[in-house]
């Protein structure tokens, strides 16, 4: 069935009639078929004394599948999935990314009422960046900040949604497992059996902005969005019980045995090929045992009970259509946690040339390490270099 699956999606990916946009209707129900490809390079320059160069290596990154669908104007569904990593997860033995998890979406919503309702697995309403789609950036990786470490990007629930002002205004809320990608593991909550819940909502102006990085189409007024967005859970594991391996993520900061509360705002602006977008994000987190490594040893005279952790990013784009190009700046700057000296700075510098828009587009990212956290993530590289091509359909 796994061979099947893949000899399916490998022929779609490199069929000569992609770009048409596969559509099926039966009378009031419409099914699209859509996927994505991409592969790329991986180089890191490592600092001197180290000899491990696992990491230069090419990556499939992406082999999608999806299905969206559509029954009148009451009904939507999506079912989306990386074959290549749901491949890589059920070989067993790696960590769970949370930025490729497998299961990308598995949902339907009812739109028949003023506020649409949605069930299922999919993107949170949480973070701008998180929000957007992968395929229309520069860069082959989210920020570090917003890639699945700090907080889960995906989960499973009830999300309501609203939108008010021709589409200015957007106001989103749910509830989850608040496991997050780990739910597709686990398929189960953890032994607290308590939900996380997420609230967003963001204003535009003059117009409706969709969530898309890059100016791609020239807009010929400044466009403008504020967004602001707040989630917390209470994990606090019952008498003799602990939460379920890996759930904690790379960090220990993504569940965590206690309360924890993350809040955050963003911004986005567009105008004539030029977009910028800024967020910033503030985890507090409140572990409920006291020699919880996340407090780092200090007494309680120091912490408090609290822990804090987060940080900002920064991306400015040009859209050059007549080359066809797109240039990205990023910065990057995260402290792990506040009770440990230190933080994280990186400088991207990202180019694509567009050969149909961004569904077919070659990329290249060059990463700098300016400032790295010795304590709390002490790396073994200076800089990193991806290359590659994605074709989309």
């Amino acid at each position: 069935m796994r061979i099947s699956l893949c000899c399916f999606s490998l022929m779609m990916c490199f069929s000569d009639v992609v770009l048409a946009q596969y559509v099926f209707v039966k009378g009031d129900h419409t099914l699209q078929l859509s996927g994505q490809l991409s592969v790329y390079y991986n180089h890191r320059i490592l600092k001197d004394g180290e000899e491990d160069k696992k990491n230069n290596r090419f990556r499939l990154r992406d082999m999608q599948v999806g299905f969206n669908g559509r029954k009148g104007n009451v009904w939507e569904y999506k079912l989306r999935a990386d074959l290549a990593d749901l491949a890589a997860n059920a070989g067993g033995g790696a960590a769970l990314d949370p930025e490729n998890p497998g299961l990308m979406s598995a949902y339907v919503v009812y739109k028949a009422l003023p506020v649409h309702i949605q069930l299922g697995y999919d993107k949170l309403p949480y973070s701008l960046s998180s929000m957007q789609t992968f395929e229309g950036s520069v860069f082959w990786q989210r920020g570090q900040l917003l890639r699945g470490d700090f907080f889960s990007r995906r989960d499973a629930g009830l999300t309501l949604s609203t939108s008010l002002w021709q589409q200015r205004i957007n106001i989103y809320g749910g509830v989850y497992t608040g496991l997050g990608e780990n739910i597709i593991v686990n398929n189960d909550n953890d032994p607290s059996g308590r939900p996380e819940f997420v609230g967003r909502v963001d204003v535009a102006y003059p117009s409706r902005y969709r969530y898309r990085e890059l100016d791609l189409v020239s807009v010929r007024i400044p466009m403008v969005r504020l967004g602001a967005n707040v989630r917390h859970t209470d994990k606090t594991q019952p008498p003799g019980e602990v939460l379920p391996e890996g759930v904690a993520g790379e960090y220990g900061l993504r569940i965590i045995d206690g309360k924890r509360t993350v809040y955050g705002v963003d911004a986005a602006f567009q105008f004539r090929g030029f977009s910028a977008q800024f967020e910033a994000h503030t985890l507090n987190l409140k572990p409920a045992q006291p020699n919880d490594p996340l407090y780092s040893n200090t007494s309680d005279a120091v912490n408090k009970g609290v822990v804090k952790a987060g940080g900002i990013q920064g991306q400015v784009n040009y859209c050059y259509l007549p080359a066809r190009s797109v240039l990205s700046v990023r910065y990057e700057n995260y402290n792990l946690n506040d009770l440990i000296t230190g933080h994280t700075e990186r400088l991207g510098v990202g180019y694509a040339y567009m050969f149909h828009g961004m569904d077919i587009a070659f990329k290249i990212h060059y990463y700098k390490i300016l400032n790295e956290d010795q304590k709390s993530e002490s790396l073994k590289w200076t800089d990193q270099v991806r290359v590659g091509f994605q074709y989309e359909f």
